[in-house]
């Protein structure tokens, strides 16, 4: 048995990789990706080093690559990637994999969605491929993540970085608040829905404690040691053209994954229950006993490249 992992290379879909290479079902796991920078490469590379499970790297350059590299697994698990400028669209690649995997028997095929994956300019747009994508893959499986946290989470490690680094974030909240989920438990959940729990279900993965983004700010603090603390709103740049303002200067100021950050923060409405067949993770690992109990370690072997051309990062 063989599974593909689309879009394999960022740090949620790695905690995947890891529990299904675990796990010992599969003779072959395929890691495909649209690969856009050496950075992302190898940052999959290091991290395939720590397992022992047969593991195939496929860059996929156009259609037809896609079309080739499906054909070559029996389950196949999708991740939006966390690519936001080298793409226009988030939901182009889905499509194109969900109109290849119709026509193929596949025993699982299910897709992961994490909030902080998004493009911030199409959030609206899940609505409509879920409900797209189960009429012609009845056996498919969606899930939709609330923002994660944990040591494979984008968005906790990413503020954690630029904590660490003494670096500004820029901060302008909606107030709402977010329902955190564990990036252990959303793995736990998926490794559920290979083995072929919630088959043609609509999942909404999301935690039971419910924490704003300053809160979790300062729970990253804590967690990093008491000489770090958060410079928020301190940077004058980021006064005069802020990081949220979709201006050709702010896209030469600032690396696309920081803008989406900001973007996120900015624009985040919590996740409704309705429309999902299900609402799973209730009752697990809870955000702030989680940084009480473990410090955060920020990895600085792995420099994103693409970022030095950033004048702030």
């Amino acid at each position: 048995m063989s599974l593909l992992l689309l879009n394999a290379s960022n740090r949620i879909a790695q905690g995947f990789l890891k529990v299904a290479a675990e796990s010992g079902k599969y003779e072959k796991i395929i890691c495909a990706d649209i690969f856009p920078t050496y950075f992302t490469v190898q940052r999959l590379l290091k991290f395939k080093s720590s397992l022992s499970a047969n593991i195939e790297l496929f860059k996929i350059g156009d259609r037809q690559d896609l079309h080739d590299v499906i054909k070559q697994a029996n389950n196949v698990l999708y991740v939006s990637h966390d690519y936001y400028q080298t793409t226009a669209s988030k939901k182009n690649l889905l499509v194109a994999t969900l109109d290849l995997v119709k026509n193929r028997n596949y025993k699982t095929v299910a897709y992961v969605a994490p909030v902080e994956h998004d493009h911030q300019e199409e959030i609206d747009e899940w609505k409509h491929l879920e409900v797209e994508g189960r009429r012609s893959i009845p056996q498919l499986v969606g899930i939709r993540s609330d923002i994660t946290f944990g040591p494979q989470s984008t968005f906790t490690n990413k503020l954690a970085s630029r904590i660490y680094n003494g670096e500004s974030i820029y901060f302008q909240s909606t107030g709402q608040s977010c329902a955190p989920i564990f990036t252990g438990d959303l793995e736990q959940i998926v490794a559920q829905v290979l083995a072929g729990s919630h088959a043609g279900k609509l999942l909404l993965a999301k935690g039971h404690k419910h924490i704003d983004f300053k809160s979790i700010i300062h729970l990253i603090e804590d967690s990093l040691g008491t000489t770090y603390k958060a410079k928020l709103n301190q940077s004058f740049i980021e006064k005069v053209i802020h990081p949220t303002n979709n201006c050709i200067i702010g896209q030469q100021l600032y690396c696309p994954s920081y803008i989406n950050l900001t973007k996120l923060i900015a624009n985040y409405k919590a996740l409704e229950n309705t429309g999902y067949d299900q609402v799973v993770g209730d009752k697990l690992v809870d955000i702030e006993e989680y940084h009480k109990n473990n410090k955060t370690v920020i990895d600085q072997s792995l420099k994103a490249d693409y970022q030095l051309s950033y004048l702030v990062g």
